[in-house]
């Protein structure tokens, strides 16, 4: 029999977690208005921030592990909405009228896993893992790529160059530590079986699903017309559809979302245009992906892997301007737009921070020097890395707001 006192709320009343969802939110909204209304700063700076406090006093872990598997879902919907939006923007014929702009992808890409791996082996970090951290390195964030882009509304060719390579750079990252886990398998004693097969399995996985999500896309696409409400409900619907069955065949599905969204811009003879009505979706997913990001951090990763961390970030930097610059003339950019674009490709949040939960959902008792120097770069990247793609897009004339 139901006690009548049931009936009634208990006291203190205790908040679920949608409370501290909203309130997050608001407090993110109006973080990022002030930043960017009073302070000039990014709207994104602020978004950190709030994520950042709330690690601090302590909201992540407040919540459970049914709570934390529905955010971890949350998350990759949010990304692979935006790595699909960022893989449809990439013109592959562009690229193959101007080949130089893949020579300083790959340049500028391999030259940070190298310092990074140099700075990590200095450092004395085990080689599986500074391998992972040097692999996740070359990525620039997606989420903060197009968000700025958006805000800034920001065209020229260091924009699209900076689209282009962070698409490209997304793509190198996660491969590159798909194919590591095979080394992991082997660490672990893991059959022969699996260290050869799983990172097939991952690549060649995720190649038929986006191919599969690409065509289904530009078939709604060409019934309907790229600009049509319907037919955008039924592309959020197609990709929840993927994230779910990516989850459930265990693939990566940040390089599923990206692939298909490349495959879905150049498959169809016609382009197709990302639906211009998608901002304010993409925004609040914006939002509650870098409040979550930054709400993963802990104080004690700084203890760990700080001062690593620091040292990356340097080099990382460095690594991405010599890239472009190097190469700048072929490329058919000036030296001052080479500069710009290597440092617009500083930004790492989000991607970084699911490549590292990937690897601890395989092995939980991985080297926590992976977590703690990630997490530090990605924390301060989050607060420092959005203020550096404002100058520097400023410093080429390519910031309209």
């Amino acid at each position: 029999m139901t006690s009548e006192l049931s009936l009634f709320p208990g006291w203190p009343p205790t908040p679920d977690p949608v409370f501290f969802a909203g309130l997050a939110l608001v407090f993110a909204g109006l973080a990022g208005e002030i930043c960017f209304r009073r302070l000039r700063l990014p709207r994104i700076t602020g978004y950190a921030v709030v994520g950042l406090v709330g690690g601090t006093l302590g909201l992540s872990s407040m919540l459970d592990a049914q709570t934390s598997a529905a955010i971890r879902l949350l998350i990759d919907l949010a990304l692979g909405l935006l790595l699909f939006e960022l893989g449809s923007r990439l013109n592959l014929k562009w690229m193959r009228a101007n080949p130089w702009i893949i020579v300083t992808s790959g340049l500028e890409a391999s030259l940070t896993f190298v310092a990074v791996y140099a700075v990590l082996w200095v450092f004395g970090v085990a080689p599986l893992s500074a391998v992972l951290i040097a692999s996740i390195s070359m990525a620039t964030s997606p989420a903060v790529v197009i968000q700025l882009k958006n805000e800034l509304r920001a065209e020229g060719q260091v924009t699209e160059r900076l689209l282009a390579l962070a698409a490209l750079n997304s793509v190198y990252a996660v491969v590159a530590v798909k194919l590591v886990y095979g080394w992991m398998h082997q660490a672990y004693h893991s059959s022969v079986w699996v260290v050869l097969f799983h990172p097939l399995y991952l690549l060649i996985g995720s190649i038929v699903l986006a191919f599969v999500l690409a065509k289904a896309c530009n078939l709604i696409f060409r019934k309907f017309g790229s600009q049509d409400q319907h037919a955008f409900v039924i592309l959020i619907g197609l990709i929840m559809l993927m994230v779910a069955l990516v989850h459930m065949l265990k693939l990566p599905n940040s390089l599923t979302l990206l692939l298909a969204g490349i495959i879905f811009r150049n498959l169809d003879e016609r382009p197709q245009l990302w639906p211009a009505y998608f901002g304010t979706a993409g925004w609040l997913l914006a939002v509650v992906l870098f409040v979550l990001t930054s709400l993963a951090f802990r104080w004690e990763y700084v203890v760990i892997g700080g001062l690593a961390a620091a040292a990356i970030i340097v080099v990382r930097s460095i690594a991405k301007v010599v890239g472009t610059v190097a190469v700048a003339h072929q490329a058919g950019i000036s030296y001052k737009q080479a500069v710009a674009l290597g440092l617009s490709l500083c930004p790492m949040a989000s991607l970084a921070l699911v490549l590292v939960a990937d690897t601890y959902d395989i092995y939980p008792q991985f080297d926590p020097m992976l977590k703690a120097v990630v997490m530090s770069t990605i924390v301060v990247l989050q607060l420092v890395a959005p203020l550096v793609v404002y100058w520097a897009l400023a410093l080429v004339g390519e910031r309209k707001n």
